[in-house]
Formats: C-alpha cells, sequence, structure tokens
C-alpha cells in the first residue's frame, strides 16, 4: 500500500523572537542542521510515494530547504491544522494508500516510530490512528478522548476547549497521524471552526470518523521526547542535547573515541573512520568526512572538511577543504 506524508510547516514561531518576524521557524539551526530537514530525513526513511511539506510564515526559507526532498504548497491563511492539511489536497485527493501527517518542528522523531504507527494502524484495520502520548503536565496539548466502558478513542479535546475535568486528563495528542487518503480528504472539508481559537482542526477528524462508524485507535509512543515540538530557544538547545546525545553515542559504538561526549558537538551527517579520536571542545559540522585513525582536538571547529587517516589535527578552525594523510594541523584559522 503506498504511503504519503505531510510535512505541516507553516507556523509563525513567534516565541523564537527572532528580529526577522519572517523567519521561518523550522529552519532554525540544530547542530548545524535545519529543524525541518531532520523531519524530512526521517520520513524519506519509510520511503513514501510522495511527501507535500506546508509553508506559510517564511515560507521562501522553508521552500528552499525542503524542495529537494518533498513538493511544495502554501498555507496562506493560517487558521488551523485542518487547513494546512487541505493545502495537499490538489496532490493526494483521490489517491489510495495511507497518508502520515507530521509537524515540522519535530525533529526528535525516529524512523523506527513512524513504521510502527503504520504497522499497528494495519493490523487494527483503522481509518485513524492517532500517535497520543502520557505527560504529567499535559498543559497546552489536546487531550485524548476516550469511552468510559471500552476504552475506545472517541474524540480529542483541544486544550483551551478543555471542561475542568478534561483538563486532568494526561494522555495527549501527540500531533501526529496515519489516516486513509481517501477518507481524509473526503472529511476534511466538512471541519469546522467551532471552538475557542476558530481554528479547522485536523483533530475534529477523530469525532467525525467516530460518529460515522470508522475505526480509530491511538499509538501510544514509548519515548515522548520524540515528540518534542520546538517553540522557543530553550527548546531549541534541549532538542540539540538530546540529538548530540544520540550521534555521539552512535559514533562510539561504530568505533570512534570521543573522550567528553559533554564537550563534542557533531553534526548528524558528519562521516568519520574507525580509530579516531575526538577530544574535548570538538565542533564538527556540514557535510565532513573523516577517515580513520585520526587525533582530531582539543579545541578544534571544522566545517566540510575531508579528512584522510593519520593526522593530527588541534588548536584549528578549518572551513572547508582537504587533508591528506599523517599530517600535523595546528593553529590554523582557516584552511582551504
Amino acid at each position: 500500500m503506498d504511503k504519503y506524508v505531510v510535512v505541516l510547516a507553516a507556523g509563525r514561531g513567534s516565541r523564537m523572537q527572532s528580529r526577522d518576524p519572517n523567519h521561518s521557524k523550522v529552519a532554525y539551526p540544530l547542530l548545524d542542521k535545519p529543524i525541518i530537514n531532520y523531519v524530512l530525513d526521517v520520513v524519506k526513511a519509510i520511503h513514501p510515494a510522495k511527501i507535500v511539506t506546508v509553508v506559510g510564515y517564511g515560507g521562501e526559507i522553508t521552500t528552499e530547504l525542503a524542495k529537494n526532498d518533498s513538493e511544495v504548497v502554501w498555507q496562506k491563511v493560517i487558521n488551523g491544522t485542518g487547513t494546512a492539511v487541505l493545502q495537499a489536497k490538489p496532490i493526494l485527493e483521490g489517491k489510495k494508500g495511507l497518508t502520515l501527517v507530521v509537524y515540522g518542528d519535530t525533529p526528535l522523531i525516529t524512523p523506527e516510530t513512524i513504521n510502527n504507527v503504520f504497522r499497528i494502524h494495519e493490523k487494527t484495520g483503522n481509518s485513524l490512528t492517532v500517535v497520543s502520548m502520557v505527560l504529567e503536565k499535559p498543559r497546552g496539548y489536546g487531550r485524548i478522548l476516550r469511552e468510559y466502558k471500552t476504552n475506545q478513542l472517541i474524540g480529542i479535546r483541544e486544550d483551551r476547549d478543555c471542561s475542568e475535568e478534561e483538563m486532568y486528563i494526561n494522555e495527549v495528542n501527540a500531533g501526529m497521524c496515519v489516516v486513509d487518503n481517501e477518507l481524509l480528504y473526503k472529511y476534511l472539508d466538512k471541519v469546522d471552526n467551532n471552538n475557542a481559537q476558530h481554528e479547522y482542526y485536523l483533530s475534529s477528524l477523530v469525532e467525525m470518523f467516530h460518529k460515522d462508524g470508522l475505526k480509530v485507535g491511538t499509538y501510544i509512543v514509548e519515548d515522548a521526547h520524540e515528540m518534542f515540538s520546538i517553540n522557543d530557544r530553550v527548546q531549541l538547545a534541549y532538542a540539540a542535547k538530546i540529538i548530540r546525545k544520540r550521534v555521539n553515542h552512535k559514533l562510539m559504538l561504530s568505533g570512534v573515541s570521543i573522550e567528553d561526549p559533554k564537550a563534542t558537538y557533531i553534526s548528524p551527517d558528519i562521516e568519520i573512520g574507525k580509530d579516531t579520536v575526538i577530544r574535548p571542545n570538538t565542533t564538527i559540522t556540514g557535510k565532513c568526512k573523516i577517515g580513520e585513525n585520526n587525533i582530531i582536538g582539543p579545541n578544534v571547529y571544522l566545517k566540510d572538511v575531508v579528512i584522510g587517516n593519520d593526522n593530527l589535527i588541534y588548536s584549528s578552525w578549518i572551513d572547508g577543504g582537504e587533508i591528506g594523510n599523517s599530517q600535523k594541523v595546528f593553529d590554523v584559522k582557516k584552511f582551504e
């Protein structure tokens, strides 16, 4: 069955407090890689038939970042997730298959979780599967509503529309779902904005599907960190910390020594060969490719550099270029 992806990346991101009011939130870098490109790389890993990215505020910037990996559509009026997904209708309407809807500001999602959502969706025969998570402090999230006797999902109540009792529900909508594509665009036109925000919510489909006898369910994500959404610079730094830990862990398991992971910053697309040692206060970004048995650091910054084997590099700032084999490099401001 064909899979499709709609990436929602139209939000303003006003809490980032940029001096440029049109700055794209999803363009902010995490370890020198834009947020949106983490999401696109993850969804590409499931080999969808088509990816559509919905842009809005700062859309020119987002388009440049997304256009090589997806088709791009514009949401001219920012009035809800329902309207956002509707912008992909000219591309996806009528296509048989399943559509994943995911936020473009959630860079911690893994391919394993996305594949699990699809697996559960198909195994249970759902028409719509909502990804949910359990939080100690659910404020700000839509609450998962279940039928008391059967525990069946019957709706999602957005935070500002919750009753006092519903505010205490700690299972929340994580913002990602898988839905039958033909049904998605059949029902989206019927979504209204009868809520406190006067927005058209994609989550309204849950109640609509349920009322029409279509099967809806949830996938409760094991690690809520994966669904972490970035809205300000504090959250940006928090996400970078998690990604840095993942990158360093993967490199160390592959045969790279990192003497102090807390003092090492390596972008996720870097290649480093076995027996290379990374010493403290080292930053490696861009598209660096580093060979085997090198000693790099302390106090090194590398960007877009190709490095051979058996080198010693310390106290250097190197932006671009190549270094061969068996060289000693230090106190360099730029190497081209």
